[in-house]
């Protein structure tokens, strides 16, 4: 829905964005570009923080708050940035949970941007209305249940609605969803009975629906009252009054997804840890994605040693990959030093293991061994068992964090070792949102399972976050290798698995073994 035209000389635009009702997945493909085209975001508390990661790294984010009680701007305030930010010619996007068009203020927001003459698009959202109830498995609609769906908002104080409006709100053959509705919904109940609502009319009260933290109250429109003395609900919730919220109506679909209510760390590089992260979202995860680690290419005298190296690969019987990043970054230094794969022809190609074999396969090379175990002991054993030692000289390609296993036990079986750091391993700088999201997580438990493939991923990890050292370690990781779990145990965390090998595929079925 285009107002004016983008493009307007002097002007920026501004997206008006849906973020969904909390589960990030359900973001649409053109919130989505909106986001990955931004210069500026402005987001409230109900916009999964997840959401920023599609937006460029050097985007202005802006947490505007908007919880209710608390808010870090005023809806005004929050018009005056939108229209100046576009002022300056940049794409703004405003990030609103749910559906800015439903109790959302997107129109006030709107009306703002027209008068100040400020292109803006809106780009609807999957409404809490039908979305959240969806994940409780309440079709909001059914046949034989209700012919219309009447939503509100339960800012309103029942004691002041009209007669007539409740005579309406307490009709038969509906849905009722009460947005916004734990504050005043103890006072309407006894309302919606004086007008003559069943009182054996099912009720179901959800809390961040769609997400890891979804909890849900249960009862009739008598006994609702009861139920929310005993177990209390916060805010955001929403309120289902009908028919379909009975059992007989209910649907078990997230029984199909076995890790839904889980809260997963990948502390793996962004495009790494894409595959396992889709994997564990479409079996119900929320997945959090935070890179504790930062691989740049070597510089200085590094890179001169790797440049000198490649001019003498014939030198070498074995070339050893200990890691993806070792073979993504060695060849990035061949193409930029003029070398193709034929520079390898005289070279017999060890790989550490199958996400190492994996990598190697996409330039073309299928390599001559690989371990039975993936880590230290199993490469030498390797050597040991398989390869008989006659001062044959051996390449190893890795990192800068590297330990000396690898390279002291080939040497004393007579191999004569040379080693180059293809790339370094930094902690990164995280993003202000990012920090702030996974700070909380571990100050309120919120991590079942937190995920790491090298020691320097959990090292780095509590590193950045050294306040939350203690929930760090109290909290299961799931450790790649015996290596990296070592690492865990000698600092302290006590619950640790350990999957068969290291690739995604067995560290699902160690998450879903470990969840069942």
């Amino acid at each position: 829905m285009n107002t004016l035209q983008p493009g307007t000389p002097g002007k920026g635009h501004v997206t008006l964005v849906g973020a969904g009702p909390g589960d990030p997945g359900l973001l649409t493909l053109r919130g989505k570009k909106a986001l990955e085209e931004a210069d500026v975001i402005l987001y409230d508390h109900l916009a999964h923080p997840d959401l920023l990661g599609h937006a460029p790294s050097g985007a202005e984010r802006i947490d505007v708050g908007k919880e209710r009680g608390h808010p870090r701007l005023s809806q005004r305030e929050i018009e005056a940035v939108l229209i100046d930010r576009a002022s300056r010619g940049l794409s703004v996007v405003r990030l609103k949970g749910g559906d800015p068009f439903v109790f959302g203020r997107g129109g006030e927001e709107g009306q703002a941007l027209e008068k100040a003459g400020i292109p803006y698009t809106v780009v609807p959202g999957v409404t809490s209305v039908t979305a959240t109830p969806a994940y409780a498995g309440l079709p909001v609609s059914h046949r034989e249940t209700n012919s219309r769906i009447v939503v509100m908002t339960g800012h309103d104080d029942p004691e002041k609605l009209s007669g007539p409006t409740l005579d309406a709100l307490a009709l038969p053959d509906q849905t009722l969803v009460i947005l916004m509705g734990v504050e005043h919904f103890r006072k309407l109940i006894p309302r919606l009975l004086e007008h003559r609502m069943p009182p054996d009319t099912p009720v179901v009260a959800i809390r961040w629906g769609t997400t890891a933290f979804q909890e849900i109250r249960e009862g009739t429109i008598q006994s609702m009252i009861r139920i929310l003395e005993d177990n209390p609900i916060r805010p955001p919730a929403t309120i289902v009054v009908g028919r379909v919220a009975g059992k007989p109506w209910r649907l078990e679909w997230q029984k199909n997804r076995p890790l839904f209510g889980k809260r997963i760390l990948l502390t793996r590089e962004k495009e790494s840890g894409s595959p396992l992260k889709d994997e564990l979202e479409k079996l119900g995860a929320e997945v959090v994605s935070c890179p504790t680690i930062e691989i740049r290419p070597v510089t200085g005298m590094e890179r001169e040693e790797v440049v000198r190296t490649l001019q003498n690969l014939s030198e070498y019987e074995w070339l050893l990959f200990l890691s993806p990043n070792g073979v993504r970054y060695f060849f990035r230094a061949m193409r930029e030093t003029g070398k193709d794969i034929r520079s390898l022809s005289g070279c017999r190609i060890f790989s550490m293991g199958p996400s190492t074999t994996r990598t190697l396969e996409e330039y073309g090379i299928h390599p001559d061994a690989t371990p039975l175990e993936s880590y230290a002991n199993g490469v030498l054993e390797f050597f040991r068992s398989k390869i008989p030692c006659s001062g044959q000289r051996c390449l190893l390609i890795r990192g800068d964090r590297g330990d000396g296993a690898i390279p002291d036990g080939l040497a004393a079986m007579g191999f004569k070792i040379q080693q180059i750091t293809a790339y370094e391993n930094r902690i990164p700088e995280l993003p202000n949102y990012l920090r702030d999201l996974v700070s909380v997580g571990f100050e309120n438990r919120d991590f079942h399972l937190a995920v790491f493939y090298s020691p320097s991923a959990y090292k780095n990890l509590v590193s950045l976050l050294k306040e939350h050292g203690q929930s760090i370690r109290k909290t299961t990781g799931l450790a790649i290798g015996p290596t990296t779990a070592d690492a865990l145990r000698k600092d302290g965390v006590t619950n640790i698995l350990l999957p068969s090998e290291p690739t995604d595929e067995a560290v699902l079925t160690t998450i879903l073994q470990h969840f069942s």
